[in-house]
């Protein structure tokens, strides 16, 4: 499995909006994608500007097919401007108990 974490600090104000275009778009997206198992939306309970995802797909191929997709990019221009800064880091998974999760939805 595969790992994509993102932080984000939203511009002041911002973190809301940038949660419902998540909510809204990002999401049934990528809800849709060969190999997405899971999204984790995290909110930072000491800035209130802060805020994350980790996004867990069956392997990293498919991660980047997405996440390099015209369908993504246009979702992150509505985004960035919202964003005051955003860090990307990817990570192999090594234990995890959302394997559970492929593992029902027969993957």
């Amino acid at each position: 499995m595969f790992a994509r974490l993102v932080e984000a600090k939203a511009k002041p104000g911002k973190r809301d909006e940038i949660t419902g275009i998540l909510t809204n778009d990002l999401l049934p997206v990528v809800k849709k994608q060969r190999g997405f198992v899971d999204l984790v939306g995290l909110a930072s309970d000491t800035d209130p500007n802060g805020g994350g995802g980790l996004s867990l797909w069956e392997d990293k191929s498919e991660a980047e097919r997405f996440y390099q997709s015209d369908e993504y990019a246009s979702i992150m221009e509505r985004v960035k401007p919202l964003v005051e800064e955003m860090k990307v880091h990817t990570f192999n998974v090594t234990i995890s108990t959302f394997h559970k999760i492929a593992a029902a939805r027969g993957a």
